[in-house]
């Protein structure tokens, strides 16, 4: 690929994602919120301090402020089920992901290859030397407790987003304030925790959330003599274990910044009360994780990640790995793998590099804090000046200097380190809040009210953006074109009264992200089995392995998409459906 192609290629990509008109709309808001702080009336200040004050006892009681942040994002999201419902998967990580935790409800921790498995190859997924999702098991493990407990996977979501929360607040009360600390969980709530991906798919940014803010709360504290040292060191464990069950790269790197952080604060006569419990706790989990790998790919050192690369060449999301060649049975598959390896033509370019970094910093700038939290971010060098939270921002900028070298980073790539984005942004309204009241009393608590009200519609108004027609970037709503028209399909086929298999036929001109074959865990007992069409002896073998079953054929590029009989062998009862 050359330079002007690769360029072509990544602003193709970028208007996936920027989102002018929706960025417009929050500088406007910006812009007026400004305006009222600066002419607010010195009698408001009068007003709003009782307010102030009331907030501050909320916060003192720390524990009933974890509790808040936990429940807080649940309950929101809850009430809002009557115009947004259960998301429906549609992203190749989603069917991953709940194909694990599909795997886990079963009572196993992978699944035997299928004797047809050709059929099944799916973007994301390993079928050979077992049946299973290329990621680690943190995310699916929170969507088999969803499903297993309450047979809805988007509980676990839920579940994870809250503790998520609970764990920032802790962590955050360690380092500021306590005032401050939950002020800065509550814009984390509502800049993302309850209307983006982050609660409405299955794609895993909360769980090595959870997992950061308990290893950045754990050092603190230990770092600082604190009581309970017992206490904290497990949950550094506990932290470490998730992080290296999701998001295993960051996480390691998180974790190694955050250890030489305890190491030069710690005395050694304190080290015999932390290492032993974390070293327990550390040690049971990569016990667990060898024990995972063995079972998935044979062997305790291989990742089912690395299996799924050798295989199928991706991801190719680390700049510095070189490419790996593989061969497909599927077109799709072969398409998938050289959109791949156009995004790894970025690092041969330093002009290809710089638009890529250009859009990689818009999309995460976009969508964490946007135009309302760039403001506490104008304070960034007094964050930094400041020694409380000087470790937080030197942290920051080790993660985010490790993601230049991802050469596409997604939102819940960031996970570990939600809760130090939103401490900084803390610490920078605390500043801008001390600088306004200088001047005024009533700036100072009106820009404290205004920022999480700002911040608070700026989220709710993407609720009817699309009735609005205005365009959202691709990670505010986190869903792919054919979503519903899988769903409504599925759905259909599982009222029938007969099991189903959906045979898929794929154009030339097919989109690689636009999937349709996935399957749960046991495919041979599945209501409705998605399989791919090959050459007419295999689909042959294909249907005569389904015999007992209705079969379709399904045209992924017509429009609308619809199932209708395949040949002689489908008995019909009822006319198929239209995909929306």
């Amino acid at each position: 690929m050359t330079t002007a192609e690769t360029v072509r290629f990544l602003i193709d990509q970028a208007s996936l994602f920027v989102a002018p008109l929706a960025v417009a709309i929050q500088w406007e808001l910006v812009f007026l919120a400004a305006l009222v702080i600066w002419l607010a009336p010195a009698a408001w200040g009068k007003h709003l301090r009782p307010l102030g004050s009331a907030f501050g006892r909320l916060a003192n009681h720390r524990a009933a402020s974890v509790a808040l942040c936990g429940v807080l994002p649940i309950a929101i999201r809850l009430a809002l089920l009557g115009i947004y419902p259960v998301p429906e998967p549609s992203i190749h990580d989603e069917f991953s992901h709940l194909l694990l935790a599909d795997t886990l409800v079963h009572g196993r921790l992978t699944n035997p290859p299928h004797p047809l498995w050709q059929h099944f190859e799916s973007i994301h997924i390993i079928q050979q030397p077992s049946y299973n999702s290329m990621y680690p098991p943190g995310q699916g493990a929170f969507l088999a407790l969803g499903a297993g407990l309450f047979h809805e996977p988007w509980v676990g979501v839920v579940i994870s987003v809250g503790l998520m929360f609970a764990a920032t607040c802790w962590m955050m009360q360690a380092w500021l304030p306590s005032k401050w600390a939950l002020y800065g969980t509550l814009l984390a709530i509502f800049a993302f925790g309850v209307t983006t991906i982050w609660m409405n798919s299955y794609l895993g940014g909360a769980v090595p959330g959870i997992g950061g803010a308990l290893v950045l709360g754990a050092v603190r504290r230990l770092n600082h003599g604190g009581l309970h040292k017992v206490r904290q060191s497990i949950l550094l464990g506990i932290g470490i274990v998730l992080l290296m069950n999701t998001r295993p790269f960051e996480g390691m790197v998180l974790t190694l910044a955050a250890l030489v952080y305890l190491v030069l604060g710690t005395s050694r006569a304190a080290w015999a009360q932390i290492a032993i419990p974390a070293g327990l706790i550390l040690g049971a989990g990569l016990i667990f994780a060898g024990f995972y790998n063995w079972r998935v790919t044979g062997h305790p050192l291989q990742m089912p990640y690395q299996v799924n690369r050798e295989t199928y060449g991706w991801p190719e999301n680390l700049g510095f790995l070189p490419v790996q060649h593989a061969t497909f049975r599927h077109p799709v598959l072969r398409d998938m793998y050289q959109k791949e390896i156009a995004h790894h033509e970025i690092y041969h370019s330093w002009r290809a590099f710089l638009a890529s970094l250009d859009i990689r910093a818009f999309e995460n700038w976009s969508f964490f804090c946007g135009p309302v939290l760039t403001i506490p971010l104008l304070l960034l060098p007094q964050v930094f000046l400041d020694r409380r939270t000087r470790p937080l921002v030197v942290i920051l900028a080790l993660m985010l200097g490790l993601n230049l070298f991802q050469m596409v980073l997604y939102p819940y790539h960031l996970g570990p380190t939600v809760a130090v984005i939103f401490a900084i942004v803390a610490q920078g309204s605390r500043h801008v809040y001390v600088l306004l009241s200088r001047t005024r009393a009533a700036r100072g608590m009106a820009f404290a009210l205004l920022l999480p009200l700002c911040v608070a519609l700026a989220s709710t108004w993407k609720l009817t953006a699309a009735d609005l027609n205005i365009p959202l970037s691709y990670w505010e709503h986190g869903a792919e074109a054919h979503r519903d028209a899988r769903a409504y399909i599925q759905e259909w086929l599982s009222r029938r009264p007969r099991k189903q298999l959906v045979i898929v036929h794929y154009s030339s001109e097919h989109s690689p992200d636009q999937e349709w074959v996935y399957n749960g865990a046991d495919i041979d007992h599945s209501k409705v089995v998605w399989a791919r069409e090959m050459d007419p002896k295999s689909d042959a073998q294909l249907i005569s392995y389904f015999q007992d079953r209705e079969i379709w054929l399904l045209n992924a590029d017509a429009k609308p998409q619809h199932v209708e009989p395949y040949g002689a062998n489908a008995s019909v009862c009822e006319p198929s459906p239209a995909g929306k």
